[in-house]
């Protein structure tokens, strides 16, 4: 009896045996899968009246289940003159490596002033001057994919626009900045809000989607 038990012992340790050492192999290799699986990540900013919103029941106070969707910021798109995406980017990216967007645009405003009499000789009432005005974006992507499949995306995003102010030419341009940080859960292929800032007429949304591409 004692040396049956012990055959059937050691037994066991030999079957399992192999199969303990294939988990870590496994575990290995699904980590270097992830880490050459690359994802495509996208951001939008999505500005729209709040009237149109409004019109669409959606609660002021993101209260449920009338929070704004996605759905709600492409009905506005669809509507002559509620919505337009004011920046998109594209960056791919390896799981666990960061990617950076920076774009900048400089924008000349003309200006006219008056020249006085006493030092106008035979010239224009007026001279013209120009003043350069720097805006841009920048957008810094990190992911990597849960064994459940959802794609967490840590990002940072600021955007610095533009607008002239009609009231006053002589006055400098309004400039706008944005800034959003933070971690999204996505699904692959899903658009989501990850951010948002609003003013008394217009509210801007910052959308993310991710996609999952081949190695």
């Amino acid at each position: 009896m004692a040396v049956a038990a012990v055959c059937i012992t050691l037994l066991v340790v030999y079957a399992g045996g192999p199969a303990a050492e294939a988990q870590p192999k496994q575990a290995q290799k699904a980590q270097e899968v992830q880490q050459e699986t690359c994802v495509l990540v996208e951001a939008f900013v999505v500005e729209v009246k709040l009237s149109s919103l409004y019109e669409q029941r959606v609660s002021p106070l993101g209260q449920k289940p009338n929070s704004v969707s996605v759905s709600n910021l492409l009905d506005c798109l669809n509507s002559k003159g509620t919505g337009q995406v004011t920046m998109g980017v594209k960056v791919s990216l390896r799981s666990t490596v960061k990617a950076k967007v920076r774009i900048t645009e400089t924008t000349y405003v003309e200006r006219q002033v008056s020249v006085p009499g006493s030092r106008r000789v035979d010239g224009p009432a007026v001279s013209k001057s120009y003043h350069n005005y720097d805006t841009g974006d920048q957008f810094d992507a990190g992911a990597s994919i849960n064994s459940n499949g959802a794609i967490l995306v840590d990002f940072e995003f600021s955007q610095s626009t533009y607008r002239n102010n009609a009231s006053n030419d002589e006055a400098p341009p309004n400039t706008v900045n944005r800034q959003w940080s933070g971690t999204a859960s996505l699904a692959a292929g899903e658009p989501a809000i990850v951010g948002a800032t609003q003013n008394e007429e217009t509210a801007a949304f910052l959308v993310l989607c991710a996609h999952v591409g081949d190695r």
